[in-house]
């Protein structure tokens, strides 16, 4: 009764047997698309453009910045004025664009302390519209002011006499020479001088003092961490 079964199973163990000896297909003979998306080992992506830490980068202020107007968290934007280069090629090229806030203010007296001014970049937008958070601090100030900045980048307005505080000292102490003399001839004019120089000083004690930065100013910036750019 089980003759129909073991007929049938013979040509199954025949095309078994059959199977495993027929050759293998090899790599080479694998259609070209079956392999789609599978990069070969010896691929190697783009080179990423890496911009060092500590690279400094020459800004020229786009807004107007000031002790007396602005207050934390307000932002500023300035442009890249020259393009930094790195082994060779140029990373961030001449406008781009840096964004940033201010993280702190502080408007004083000069008899009291220094007025400070604290920025901090955050955007780095280059002329081809890609954009990168970055992390760096100010080191220099515009040459033509006279502001300062000290180890953790903060600009200082010196509480020392400045030149303008000179001048109107200067002008201060003119005046009352010209008035003392009109009244007391000689010693009057002596006396004059001193008591304008001293209203002059007066003034430079009790006014605020006010960080200023107009639209035009420079500033140069030192990056506190690498950015990877895209490869171009």
């Amino acid at each position: 009764m089980h003759r129909p079964l073991v007929l049938v199973a013979i040509p199954l163990f025949a095309i078994a047997a059959a199977a495993q000896s027929a050759p293998r297909p090899q790599v080479q003979d694998i259609p070209a698309g079956a392999n789609a998306g599978v990069q070969p080992a010896s691929f190697q992506p783009a080179a990423a453009l890496i911009v060092p830490d500590k690279t400094p980068i020459e800004l020229q202020l786009e807004t107007h910045l000031s002790t007396r107007d602005n207050q934390f968290g307000d932002g500023f934007a300035a442009r890249v004025m020259k393009s930094v280069f790195y082994n060779g090629r140029e990373v961030i090229p001449s406008g781009s664009i840096l964004e940033g806030h201010v993280m702190r203010v502080r408007d004083e007296r000069p008899a009291v302390s220094d007025s400070e001014l604290l920025l901090k970049p955050d955007l780095l937008t280059t002329p081809d519209g890609a954009r990168y958070t970055i992390s760096a601090e100010v080191i220099q100030s515009d040459p033509q002011h006279e502001a300062t900045v000290d180890s953790e980048g903060v600009l200082r307005e010196p509480r020392g006499m400045m030149t303008s505080d000179v001048h109107h000292t200067e002008i201060g102490a003119g005046g009352g020479l010209v008035g003392g003399a009109l009244l007391a001839g000689g010693e009057g004019a002596v006396a004059g001088a001193g008591v304008g120089a001293v209203v002059a000083v007066g003034i430079w004690l009790v006014r605020h003092r006010h960080l200023d930065l107009n639209p035009g100013s420079q500033l140069t910036v030192r990056l506190d961490r690498p950015i990877q750019l895209r490869a171009h």
